[in-house]
Formats: structure tokens, C-alpha cells, sequence
């Protein structure tokens, strides 16, 4: 069978065997789950990510009063997803929420894109270098993405975001698999990871603490749409046995976040400090409770 096909193939020429095998329906945007009849291991890593939930989840039917404040819905149901560009809502299969249609389908073109180059005989395929560059990200998380440019950093959106996998088969189906090595390719589960102790740096000086971003390449929470907040508790103990207590509140919504490698100065009570407590909670928009972020005790030198 396979050598058959083969030499099909070498006869007939790429472009003329791949139109026997063109499946019409893949131009017409169908659901996401037709593209897991080829791209299964890649659709089974998306259903686990927040782009699979983005319209079905309680929290965004919540937020946008059950699908009805406009301004939010076209980033959890585009149609097109372009680089810089907000969306428009589609008007299929928003269950699907950011699917592989909507980012891969490209309607001038009537073709899907990626940035690999690739024989793709079901549908036309394009090389795209754009899905590589932080800039496809930015009409649906604008906020996220000037906070990145203004970080200065080398690393991409994808670079943490969609982590290498290594080389892998982007086929899974019979007999096309057989047309493709394995090739670069990376997570479509769209981590959306989680600050760690050490990306955060905490200095005392005289009477203010300084917390600084040092880890993540945006603000920290950041978020176009929801709430993602931290809770600063400082418990400082005095030379002469006096105990007081800070708390302060970050979140995106008002503006107050901790900007990367930007200090952030949180002033305490007046007074000879001994020792500080420091406690960091997060609370996740998409989470009920707060966990801890960071906690640690910063002593001054003895007089």
C-alpha cells in the first residue's frame, strides 16, 4: 500500500495527488474536534487548556453576564486570529472557544497557516513566521503584551507559553503520517504558569520593603480581562516590642501590579525594625482560594 502511494506520488507530483486527497469541509471552518481526526495529540493537549475553555467556563459566564457584555466575547470566540488585531466574534461553534480554526484558518487565503513548513494533502498549508512572534498574541491580550515590550526581554510569548515538546509527529492519521518526519513542535496546552519564590526579590531598606519582579517578563498578576491579585502581609516587629501589621493589595484591574524589574516600595510604621515577616499570596482569576506565593523573615543587623 505505502510504496504504491509512493510512487503515486513521485509520478503524479505533490500538487496533484494532495488534490485527491483535499477533504472540502476543512476550508468551510468546522469544529475543532474535526481537526483531532489528523492532529490528534495536538487537540487533545488543547482541550486541557484555558483556550478550550475560554466561553464554557463558569468564571468568564460569570464575568460576561452569561454572554452578554459584548466588549468580551470576541477574544473567547473569535473568528480570526491575526497578529495586533482584536478579533470579531464568530458565529459558530463558540463552545469551541480560541480553536484550532480560529487561529490556523485564514480566510483571504482559504488556507491554514503555522510556522512550519509542511505537505498537507486534506487541506492547503502555508508557512507563517508570524505564529513564532509575540505580536500574534496581541489583540487578544493587549494589556499583557505592551507590559512584555516594555520588559525588553528576548523571550517570546511562546517561548513560555508554548514550550518546546521537542520533535514530534504533527500526524496521526493513516497513511499521511507516513508523508511527515517528526518535526519541531510545541505545547498547545498554553501553560499559564505560575510566579515562583525566586522571581520575586525582597530588599529592607530602612523603613520600606522593595519588591521587585525580577522573574516574569510582564506585570505581575497580569490580565486583560479578569482579576488576578496579590496580598502583601508584613508583619514587623520592633526593637522595643512593638508589633504592627501591613497589608496591601496588587491587582491588574487597578493598575497597581508589580512591573518587571521595577521596585515596588512598600512603606512600614516608623520605629527601629528588628525583623520582618514577609507573606505573598496570589489569588488566580480563575481560582476560588489564595495560595502562597512567597514567604520569608528579613532581619536587620544588630545595632
Amino acid at each position: 500500500m505505502i510504496p504504491l502511494l509512493l510512487l503515486a506520488l513521485f509520478m503524479a507530483g505533490c500538487d496533484k495527488l494532495g488534490s485527491v486527497f483535499v477533504e472540502e469541509d476543512l476550508l468551510q471552518r468546522p469544529p475543532a474536534k474535526r481537526c483531532s481526526d489528523c492532529h490528534t495529540q495536538i487537540y487533545r493537549e488543547w482541550k486541557e487548556s484555558r483556550h478550550f475553555h475560554a466561553w464554557i467556563s463558569k468564571e468568564f459566564r460569570l464575568e460576561s453576564e452569561n454572554h452578554t457584555k459584548t466588549k468580551c466575547l470576541s477574544c473567547h470566540a473569535p473568528h480570526q486570529v491575526d497578529p495586533g488585531k482584536k478579533p470579531v466574534l464568530r458565529a459558530e461553534f463558540r463552545e469551541d472557544g480560541v480553536s484550532c480554526v480560529a487561529c490556523h484558518f485564514k480566510e483571504e487565503s482559504r488556507t491554514m497557516h503555522g510556522p512550519l513548513r509542511v505537505w498537507s494533502p486534506p487541506h492547503p498549508s502555508r508557512q507563517d513566521l508570524s505564529y513564532t512572534k509575540s505580536k500574534f498574541c496581541a489583540g487578544c491580550h493587549q494589556e499583557t503584551f505592551r507590559e512584555w515590550k516594555l520588559a525588553k526581554v528576548d523571550r517570546s510569548c511562546q517561548s513560555c507559553h508554548m514550550p518546546s515538546l521537542g520533535k514530534r509527529r504533527l500526524i496521526q492519521k493513516f497513511p499521511f503520517y507516513f508523508f511527515h518526519r517528526p518535526k519541531p513542535r510545541n505545547s498547545h496546552r498554553f501553560p499559564s504558569l505560575r510566579a515562583m519564590q525566586e522571581d520575586i526579590k525582597v530588599e529592607l531598606k530602612g523603613n520600606k520593603l522593595m519588591i521587585t519582579n525580577v522573574g516574569v517578563p510582564h506585570n505581575l498578576p497580569t490580565a486583560d480581562q479578569g482579576d488576578p491579585r496579590l496580598y502583601l502581609i508584613a508583619k514587623v516587629s520592633y526593637r522595643d516590642g512593638r508589633k504592627r501589621t501591613v497589608r496591601k493589595l496588587l491587582s491588574a484591574q487597578s493598575k497597581t501590579s508589580l512591573r518587571y524589574n521595577v521596585p515596588y516600595e512598600l512603606r512600614l510604621p516608623a520605629g527601629e525594625i528588628r525583623s520582618v515577616d514577609l507573606t505573598v499570596l496570589r489569588k488566580l482569576s480563575w481560582k476560588k482560594g489564595k495560595e502562597t506565593l512567597l514567604k520569608l523573615t528579613l532581619r536587620t543587623p544588630s545595632p
